[in-house]
């Protein structure tokens, strides 16, 4: 396991997670989460010369929205929510998704089994956001009268919906990799010998089903991050989606400044304010990036090494041999007389 934190995928993967967090938990413990507002651009005479929304300048390195607050900070306010999101989400449908899985790979009725897996595996051809999308509308849509549910009900109904959607195909991939560590000579052997079910998961299967749950996991908040963002377009928002039904209404608002929710209100402007849904999508890139690359870091970290071919240590011997003969110098002693003459 140590291999794994010396990988420099994941090291840079890690680094870059652990810097955004980072950044956003400071901003939100000693500046408050207090987002700066800049109304109206002027010179050096003090002339009012452009109003928000502002193009990046060096006082906002991302540029401003449409009230004139810094979308920097609003993306750090936002990313402990959106980063929160998606590592519950990914755990619990983890956790759903290994438990499935490993009782579909022990489970011997046949006829029961192909069905079941028929069932989940019609979740590869239709798309998680739409599926979501359908769930979660009549819970997160504001409608005329208020929502119906607490933020904190919506959130925990998002995750559990969330969840449960990601963890059919998830839970096939475990049922597959459990299958192959079944197959193996000394599971036979165990099974043979009196082991029961839970012996053999717990002393044979897990031990080797562990490395490639580690790479499993990253690969899950990836998928929950491209719902969330998917979502966000479609205007459901995390927590739920703040709508007016008055004449004179802003559009629909997310709860929280979180990413999916900045990517929604802003990707129609992206071809004359750009700088408003770039930010974001650069957010979701960048995150989606370094969790991949943490993944690939762990995959190489826990492959066992290919130990050198019989071909590789003959050439080497033989190289070395011809080495030593070339440096090798030839003197008098090397020479014995046979003839007089």
């Amino acid at each position: 396991m140590l291999r794994v934190f010396r990988q420099p995928l994941f090291i840079l993967g890690f680094t870059t997670i652990f810097l955004i967090l980072a950044a956003s938990i400071i901003h939100d413990v000693y500046y408050d989460s207090v987002i700066p507002q800049t109304e109206w651009l002027r010179d050096s005479e003090g002339n009012m010369i452009a109003g928000p929304p502002l193009k990046p300048a060096e006082d906002f390195p991302l540029g401003t929205d449409e009230f004139g607050y810094h979308m920097l900070q609003k993306l750090l306010q936002g990313a402990k929510y959106t980063f929160g999101a998606a590592f519950l989400t990914s755990l619990l449908g983890f956790l759903l998704a290994f438990l499935f899985g490993v009782l579909l790979a022990f489970w011997k009725k046949t006829g029961s089994k192909t069905m079941v897996k028929g069932m989940t595996s019609s979740f590869y051809f239709i798309p998680q956001s739409i599926i979501a999308y359908n769930i979660l509308h009549s819970v997160l849509w504001e409608p005329p009268e208020g929502f119906a549910y607490t933020l904190t009900e919506r959130i925990i109904y998002q995750i559990v919906m969330m969840a449960l959607i990601l963890a059919p195909t998830t839970a096939l991939l475990i049922a597959e990799e459990t299958r192959e560590i079944l197959k193996k000579e000394f599971i036979e052997s165990s099974i043979t010998l009196g082991a029961s079910r839970f012996h053999i998961f717990r002393k044979h299967v897990f031990p080797h089903l562990r490395p490639r749950l580690s790479i499993i996991y990253p690969r899950i908040v990836v998928q929950v991050l491209l719902i969330i963002a998917h979502l966000g377009i479609f205007q459901i928002y995390f927590g739920g989606t703040s709508v007016c039904y008055d004449i004179y209404c802003d559009p629909p608002m997310p709860i929280a400044n979180e990413w999916s929710g900045l990517l929604g209100m802003y990707i129609k402007q992206i071809n004359y304010q750009w700088w408003l849904a770039v930010g974001p999508l650069a957010c979701f890139t960048i995150t989606i990036l370094a969790i991949n690359s943490m993944a690939a870091g762990i995959e190489k970290g826990l492959t066992p090494r290919k130990p050198y071919s019989g071909r590789w240590k003959i050439w080497r011997k033989r190289r070395s041999d011809h080495t030593s003969d070339a440096s090798y110098t030839v003197g008098p002693g090397d020479f014995d007389r046979v003839s007089n003459l």
